[in-house]
């Protein structure tokens, strides 16, 4: 099967790559740097450098292309991105499009993200192609953004105040992404992706504690005051404002469910915090 991949080089499109490319599936790698995707050294890897406005770019990669993984980074034009893609695959006939989309999806929903996300699941459903859409909880792989900060300091600070959240593995990701390319059982649903329990940050800095040896401990900041951090920072009035909304939205709770959907799809059940942090954090604070 050939399976188009955007987003190819970031965190989860880069796993489901080597995951796809791993399972016999030749595997078309879109991404802006070409650098990024030979790097990836995989076989069955077809580089495809190219962005979201380059119209006939767009149309040569999916050409032969049987399921569209359709990854867009979180920007104020992604649903222009994901359109851009949804219209060159339904010319080339792609049959289904796997899309990753965010945790609660809705026109509603409490961040811009959340909502453009809506949009792009509503647009996939009128083009009358197969679909399939994950939404994951918050990231694991996000207290990365802090790592250096819990090394220099024993501390780290989010937005999320004290509200638990269902936190999921970026590996649990992009393996439910791989079988929801190879089987069609998942078809016509939103799957919203968790780990296995609900857990505060601070409950997180607690067991980074028992597993360093050392205290590690958990500021929460105010939702605003993270976005005038990130504003005076550079991260842009669209990001800053994202990043608030998202803490006001976890602080409240509204991540705190789990779904138990990562086995139902993959079989195997999401990765514990600890494996995640055995595996992939403490390597790089014990550096």
């Amino acid at each position: 099967m050939t399976v188009l991949v955007t987003g190819a080089t970031g965190t989860i499109g880069s796993e489901l790559v080597r995951l796809l490319s791993g399972n016999g599936h030749l595997v078309r790698a879109f991404s802006r740097s070409a650098e990024k995707i030979s790097a990836l050294s995989l076989p069955e890897v077809e580089a495809f450098p190219g962005n979201f406005a380059e119209e006939d770019r767009l149309k040569a990669a999916h050409e032969g292309v049987e399921v569209l993984v359709l990854i867009t980074p979180s920007a104020p034009d992604a649903a222009d991105h994901a359109r851009a893609c949804i219209y060159a695959a339904r010319l080339a006939g792609v049959r289904k499009v796997v899309r990753l989309s965010a945790i609660k999806a809705e026109t509603g929903g409490p961040t811009e993200n959340t909502r453009l996300h809506a949009l792009t699941e509503a647009e996939i459903r009128e083009s009358g192609m197969d679909h399939v859409f994950l939404r994951p909880n918050f990231f694991m792989q996000n207290l990365f953004m802090v790592a250096e900060t819990i090394k220099a300091k024993g501390t780290f600070s989010f937005a999320n105040g004290d509200g638990r959240t269902g936190l999921i593995d970026t590996r649990d990701v992009a393996l439910c992404l791989r079988h929801c390319v190879e089987s069609d059982r998942w078809n016509g649903a939103a799957h919203e992706l968790t780990g296995p329990e609900a857990i505060s940050l601070q409950e997180a800095a607690e067991r980074l504690s028992a597993l360093l040896g050392k205290p590690v401990r958990y500021d929460p900041v105010r939702p605003q005051d993270a976005h005038d951090f990130a504003l005076t920072s550079g991260w842009g009035p669209w990001l800053a404002a994202l990043l608030r909304d998202y803490g006001a939205a976890y602080s409240s709770g509204w991540g705190d469910f789990v779904t138990g959907q990562v086995e139902k799809i993959t079989g195997q059940p999401a990765r514990r915090f600890e494996d995640f942090a055995e595996d992939l954090l403490l390597p790089v604070l014990r550096t």
